[in-house]
């Protein structure tokens, strides 16, 4: 099968699994408007009893309350009138789609024994299964992409990620549709340096760099909630950088200015061994939620499979530029104080921002008090700056070398050479 034959049964596996959530939706809001209706109904004859058998001198109230609760039934009425055509045409819809699906499937790819495609098993099955061969042959999906979109915090899996797509681009002479997009969550949550490096590692290959960035920071953004984010909702991630990214995905596909469908290849530098959420993403896999009829976003994730040691060896071997919060070993360039961080790692990070001289400690803490809300459920801010300061009255303040971070992960030999291609590169 031929890469535009697995492009287009992929495509319409999103319309199908589209149509089909479509229709869910519709279902639940049918349901709602039945169960408003059945409210505004027993309203109706609460109402109608008390004209009936209330007191006269209520009456004239009485009444122009069942009026408004009649009024209400109606309203609610049409509601689900209008609700279940909206269901109807999205089942009909779905109907078509997966029908249209079946027919190229059984056309074109055999998934069961009889050769008879199952519905949504089948559609399930075709998506792994043409996605895992896609992420397979990482040069054909380069080529036939319209950009590759790197998304880029300028830690050290990102810039692995990006040097692994443009090792592949290049091999492939598509080093021009690579696009390096970095998200910005507000000078008072990322460590300094930060988008100034991942411009840096952009520069180093001539590629495009863009910055997206929300109306409202990490800070602002938890004092408008009233709430610290967490692992079960990680909105410094899905807000600040998901939805940003995806405001860009609009703008390249205008700038290309393709009469079809174009094909974003959207690169993501995420590791199965950091999380089991994430042990369980596919190396490729359909953004259902940012794809539409103007364009197919597929996520890619170039290092998923990587160790923390490999990504380190790349670093070391191919002399990428990496942020020094590293050397003072706090293994993520994320937020400042990351949610997902454990105490101990907090701790350190309170007092590198001591050594380096920022405010980022009071600011987070002062924020904490009136909000009311522990950043973490089992432990406070206030805690973590406590315990750092424990540490250093204990220890004083931290020190590191540049190629602490090989050092640690690789060993002395390891980070003298990291250092002396450095130089070289330079």
């Amino acid at each position: 099968m031929d890469l535009t034959t697995r492009l287009h049964l992929l495509n319409l596996i999103r319309l199908s699994a589209s149509a089909e959530s479509t229709c869910r939706a519709a279902e639940r809001a049918e349901h709602r408007a039945r169960l408003r209706r059945k409210e505004a109904a027993a309203a109706c004859r609460q109402h109608r009893l008390v004209v009936h058998t209330g007191p006269g001198c209520d009456l004239d109230d009485a009444v122009k309350a069942l009026a408004d609760a009649e009024s209400t039934y109606e309203t609610r009425a049409a509601q689900v009138e209008t609700a279940a055509i909206r269901w109807r045409r999205a089942f009909s819809a779905s109907e078509r789609a997966d029908a249209r699906l079946g027919e190229e499937l059984a056309r074109t790819w055999t998934l069961t024994r009889a050769g008879q495609p199952r519905r949504k098993g089948t559609r399930l099955a075709a998506e792994v299964a043409l996605l895992s061969e896609l992420a397979a042959m990482p040069m054909e999906l380069i080529r036939a992409a319209s950009a590759l979109l790197v998304q880029s915090s300028a830690g050290k899996d990102s810039v692995v990620a990006l040097a692994r797509v443009v090792r592949w681009a290049k091999a492939a002479g598509c080093l021009d549709k690579v696009v390096v997009v970095h998200a910005d969550i507000g000078q008072d949550a990322e460590w300094p340096g930060v988008r100034d490096l991942a411009r840096q590692q952009a520069e180093r290959y001539g590629l495009r760099f863009v910055v997206v960035k929300a109306p409202v920071g990490f800070l602002g953004m938890v004092e408008k909630r009233g709430m610290w984010p967490d692992a079960q909702n990680r909105l410094c991630t899905s807000t600040l950088k998901r939805d940003e990214a995806a405001k860009f995905f609009t703008q390249i596909v205008e700038e290309l200015g393709l009469d079809e469908q174009a094909l974003l290849v959207n690169c993501l530098g995420i590791r199965a061994e950091e999380s089991p959420s994430r042990r369980r993403k596919p190396e490729l896999a359909i953004d259902h939620r940012a794809s539409n009829g103007r364009r197919l976003v597929l996520t890619w994730h170039p290092v998923l499979h990587l160790s923390e040691r490999d990504i380190w060896q790349e670093i070391a071997d191919n002399a990428l530029d990496y942020h020094p919060v590293y050397d003072s070993l706090i293994p993520r360039l994320s937020c400042i104080f990351c949610i997902l961080a454990p105490f101990d790692v907090l701790a350190r990070a309170v007092r590198l921002c001591w050594v380096l001289g920022l405010e980022t400690p009071k600011t987070y803490v002062d924020l904490e008090d009136r909000l009311g809300h522990r950043f973490k459920n089992k432990f406070s801010l206030a805690e973590v700056v406590a315990e750092a300061s424990r540490l250093e009255a204990a220890e004083g303040p931290i020190t590191w070398r540049r190629g602490d971070a090989i050092r640690h992960h690789l060993g002395e030999e390891a980070a003298t050479a990291y250092l002396q291609r450095l130089v070289l590169a330079a």
